[in-house]
Formats: structure tokens, C-alpha cells, sequence
């Protein structure tokens, strides 16, 4: 009986242990603009927000220097819906970048009429430039919770096997 409650209190364990696992998703996006040359893509980091939203909490790019916190720039909430026909909201994401040496912010987002960067650089000047948008969603390294609970139940099938051959029963 011992050797079943632990393989029980094991399952437990990661069952426990993997719902309260931090869960990241990855999409790779590519942004290019009509204006003035502008392209540029990279990795956006992601957690989990609810109902197919996303908090974007990284990002990685050419120039790309850090992602702006919700609210730091132009409005934006970093919320992304990959699943959705508008991939941003009106808040859009933002974050800082560079050139040589210019130095900005951009605020990528969807004003329900298509995408668009609202640009910032360091001596305060502004600009809006219509932009290609595109995201695609990158395989998780991050195991999923069901994934864990199937390995766990096969362990507790395993180990009721061993104690069937071993004390007969």
C-alpha cells in the first residue's frame, strides 16, 4: 500500500506542480512599413491572459532594445490576440529601439482600419506610418499540464504492474 499512496502523492506532485508552472508562448512577427523603408521582425515573448489574449513580456529584434510596460507608451496595454482577425487592439505593444544613433519608442497597433507604428525618437519627434503586420505563433517549450498528467497516470500504471509481479497480488 505504501508504494501505491506514493506514487499517488507523485502524481500529485506534478500535477500540482505543472498548473503552477509558469506557461510561455512564443510568436515570431514581422512588421514592414510603406514609408521610408521600414521593416524589421523578431521574437515576441508571451503569458497567457485569458479567452486568447496574450501579454506580450519580451521581445527580441534588429535594434530592438526593451519592451515599454503597459501604459509607458502611447497607451499601450502589450496585449496580443493571435487567434483573432486583429492580431493588436488600439493600445497595441511598444517598445524601444535603435538605429545607429537614433534612438526611439514605437507603439505598433491596429486602429480597426489596419496596422500601424506611431514612432518617437530621441529629440521628441513624432510620426504615424502604416505598417505590414504579420504574427506566427513558434512551437512551446514549455510542457502542457495534460502532457504532464498522461506521464504521471502512466507512472501509476507502471507501478501497479511492479507490485502485481512482485507481491502477486
Amino acid at each position: 500500500m505504501t508504494l501505491i499512496r506514493s506514487c499517488l502523492l507523485a502524481v500529485a506532485a506534478v500535477c500540482v506542480t505543472s498548473s503552477l508552472a509558469a506557461h510561455a508562448d512564443t510568436f515570431n512577427f514581422a512588421v514592414s512599413g510603406s514609408a521610408d523603408g521600414y521593416s524589421g521582425s523578431g521574437v515576441l515573448t508571451t503569458a497567457v491572459n485569458g479567452s486568447g489574449e496574450y501579454l506580450i513580456t519580451g521581445i527580441t529584434g534588429t535594434g530592438v532594445t526593451g519592451l515599454i510596460a503597459p501604459g509607458g507608451f502611447h497607451g499601450n496595454d502589450n496585449l496580443l490576440f493571435p487567434t483573432s482577425a486583429q492580431t493588436l487592439d488600439a493600445n497595441g505593444f511598444s517598445f524601444s529601439a535603435e538605429n545607429g544613433p537614433d534612438q526611439f519608442d514605437v507603439n505598433v497597433y491596429n486602429n480597426g482600419t489596419g496596422y500601424f507604428a506611431f514612432f518617437r525618437d530621441e529629440d521628441n519627434a513624432t510620426g504615424t506610418l502604416p505598417i505590414t503586420f504579420n504574427v506566427t505563433p513558434t512551437a512551446s517549450a514549455v510542457p502542457e499540464p495534460s502532457t504532464l498528467l498522461l506521464i504521471g497516470t502512466g507512472m501509476l500504471g507502471a507501478a501497479g504492474s511492479v507490485r502485481r509481479k512482485i507481491f502477486g497480488s
